[in-house]
């Protein structure tokens, strides 16, 4: 992460808050460079330069010095972002006023004190300033929802975090949406009312059912993963009951996309995802947030030339083995005749029909029983699970899976990773998906992003 403060005179005031807020925002938005810009009280705060990678927000700051906030995504990141990328624009655009407006917050309560931040403090920084963009955003701002309403909602889940019920891991899953017009038979608060209930996350478990909430935060009614289609009417069943659907998340992230508003799961490894759109936002996990995601996509389509369609598959197919908490490793090529030397031909799908029928091993065989002509997320998630790289070309066509990649490997680090180091070198990008959920993003055998640590 890259943060810094300037000022327009010699002096910088002590602000540990601000410094805080610089680092969070650097962390959700993977490298983004943030600068604190301060002018003493009185003089004016210089504008920042515009431009479809740049955000800022001017407040005043510690002693009444003015403070500028201004975000500016850099290098690949930077290039990708266009009128197309609507999701990673509104988090750019919302996060310096969430900032200046969570620092306002601490500020009245800690005063100019000039002591760091306790980790406690800085963990209840991070999620006020997340909640601050919440509040912002289209999905639901200017429409009833409150930031009390966020903050509510994301503490509840870190309390579920932490807990379990019957013997389960919680998970949990809602959506606050203004799609319910009508007044309610009954007042039920969410999530005050929700506490006393212990068993109602097992309910409302995000993968079997979703809880939907209005924007005035009074729980209506729940959607169920076989009858998506009931609060909107002609729109398709999609097959809800697969384990790759209910633990990703995406039976919240398809309830946003057909009623609006935002969503909120609880992970059953305690990560916390908010969805949009039917598209995921941020993640919160080990106490901290990031725009998983956007970086993600962003990283594939910026540095590869893929399709977006290969990009979105690569996507899915990593949230979802990071989900189910399996190792993998999934690839990119350009060119599949690089491999030659790195992947051994038994391993290639894309070359099975080149092979001598009698002379045929068995690896190459089963080749020709899979169906991989119209891949997708889930079928090359389903590949990746197995030991060994999974590899595609720009368009999204399959070339190799449980392909062992020859590394000379390291004693400082595992053979997953030396592999998808190795294999950097030729084809365009590399994800190692840990067993932990991590995700490592390698480039010309170098880490380019690291997401979801």
């Amino acid at each position: 992460m890259t943060w810094r403060r300037s000022s327009t005179v010699e002096q910088l005031p002590s602000d540990p808050i601000g410094e805080a807020v610089a680092a969070t925002i650097a962390e959700v938005l993977g490298g983004a460079s943030v600068e604190l810009l301060y002018a003493p009280p009185g003089d004016p705060i210089p504008r920042a330069p515009d431009g479809p990678v740049t955000a800022t927000a001017a407040g005043v700051g510690p002693s009444g010095w003015g403070t500028r906030l201004i975000v500016t995504l850099g290098g690949q990141r930077a290039s990708a972002v266009t009128s197309a990328n609507p999701q990673l624009l509104e988090i750019l655009g919302a996060l310096p006023g969430a900032g200046l407006r969570a620092a306002e917050r601490f500020w009245a309560i800690r005063g100019d004190g000039a002591s760091a931040l306790t980790p406690a403090l800085q963990r209840a920084l991070r999620d006020t300033i997340v909640v601050e963009a919440l509040s912002h955003h289209h999905a639901c701002s200017g429409r009833g929802a409150t930031t009390e309403l966020f903050a509510e909602i994301i503490e509840y889940l870190i309390e579920l975090s932490g807990s379990r019920v019957e013997s389960y891991d919680l998970t949990h899953g809602v959506i606050l949406t203004d799609r319910l017009s009508d007044e309610p038979r009954l007042e039920f608060r969410y999530p005050a009312d929700l506490r006393e209930a212990k068993r109602a996350p097992l309910l409302f478990d995000g993968q079997r059912s979703v809880l939907v909430v209005d924007e005035e935060g009074r729980a209506r009614t729940e959607l169920q993963s076989h009858r998506l289609d009931r609060l909107t009417p002609g729109t398709a069943l999609l097959d809800a009951y697969a384990t790759e659907f209910s633990y990703s998340g995406a039976l919240v992230a398809e309830a946003t996309r057909r009623l609006g508003g935002l969503g909120f799961f609880l992970r059953a490894d305690r990560s916390i995802w908010i969805f949009a759109d039917g598209q995921p936002l941020l993640v919160r996990r080990a106490e901290r947030w990031t725009a998983f995601p956007l970086e993600l996509a962003d990283a594939i389509s910026g540095s590869t030339g893929a399709t977006a369609a290969t990009a979105e598959i690569l996507v899915q197919a990593a949230f979802i083995i990071s989900a189910q908490r399996h190792g993998a490793i999934l690839a990119l090529v350009d060119d599949p005749d690089s491999l030659v030397g790195i992947v051994s031909s038994k391993d290639r799908y894309d070359q099975r029909n080149a092979a001598d029928p009698m002379a045929m091993e068995t690896e190459t065989r089963l080749h020709h029983l899979i169906d991989a002509e119209d891949l997708d997320a889930r079928a090359l998630a389903r590949f990746a699970a197995l030991d060994g790289a999974t590899i595609i070309d720009r368009q999204g066509q399959l070339i190799a899976y449980g392909a062992i990649v020859s590394s000379s490997g390291s004693q400082f680090e595992g053979a997953r990773t030396a592999a998808a180091k190795t294999l950097s070198h030729t084809a365009e990008i590399v994800l190692k998906v840990s067993v932990d959920g991590d995700i490592t993003v390698f480039r010309s055998g170098e880490v380019a992003a690291t997401l979801l640590r």
